[in-house]
């Protein structure tokens, strides 16, 4: 379940993600159209592969991650973390990611092809109600359902691919977190104390 904290935790972060998001597309997409053609795929894409890993680490089995974890295979642990907290894992990466992602991809497109027509007929962005007004709108409304049909036929085909090979990706995002915590120390995800391990530090707090 979640609590009003994590819900403001989310709202936050996916705000101030969505605004840098926003903030970069613009920056690009003021330049080369080739360029912005790339960061549009590119956001795409990692909207695609984080809904893959949202909904592998939903559905892994936990036991080949146990023993790989018991035979203290690099990784494996933190597959195995990943797993445990799947409902905030797939939060992060369904929702506030894949969401992120899709909102912006949308304006992008539509972008691009506003920037395009405007180069075309002018060097100035035309004004409102101008002869780019009607085609443009409907060129622009064209980009954005494109976008969203490859968006939502490549998380499509990502499902399928999530579940057929959860394991893997969750193994694969594990190693990738493992070289992160060898290379700079810094831990991504932690694990949650068990109800256990939270009434044994609750009576030794007591105790003491």
């Amino acid at each position: 379940m979640v609590g009003p904290r994590s819900v403001l935790v989310i709202f936050v972060a996916t705000f101030a993600l969505a605004t840098v998001f926003s903030l970069l597309s613009d920056r690009v997409l003021r330049s080369a159209t080739l360029v912005a053609g790339l960061v549009l795929v590119g956001i795409i894409a990692v909207g695609i592969v984080f809904d893959i890993i949202g909904l592998a680490t939903a559905t892994a089995d936990h036991s080949p991650l146990h023993s790989m974890a018991a035979k203290k295979v690099p990784g494996a642990r933190q597959a195995l973390r990943l797993v445990r907290n799947a409902p905030r894992v797939a939060t992060i990466c369904n929702d506030l990611v894949g969401d992120i992602c899709g909102t912006v991809s949308g304006a992008a497109g539509a972008g691009i092809v506003l920037h395009i027509l405007a180069r075309q007929v002018s060097p100035r962005p035309p004004a409102l109600g101008g002869s780019l007004g009607t085609d443009g709108g409907l060129w622009a409304v064209l980009a954005v359902a494109l976008v969203a049909a490859v968006t939502v036929g490549g998380k499509a085909i990502g499902k399928n691919v999530a579940i057929g090979r959860a394991n893997r990706i969750v193994f694969a995002v594990g190693r990738f977190l493992w070289w992160v915590e060898q290379r700079l120390g810094l831990v991504l995800l932690k694990d949650r104390p068990t109800p256990r391990r939270a009434s044994r530090r609750r009576v030794t707090q007591i105790d003491e």
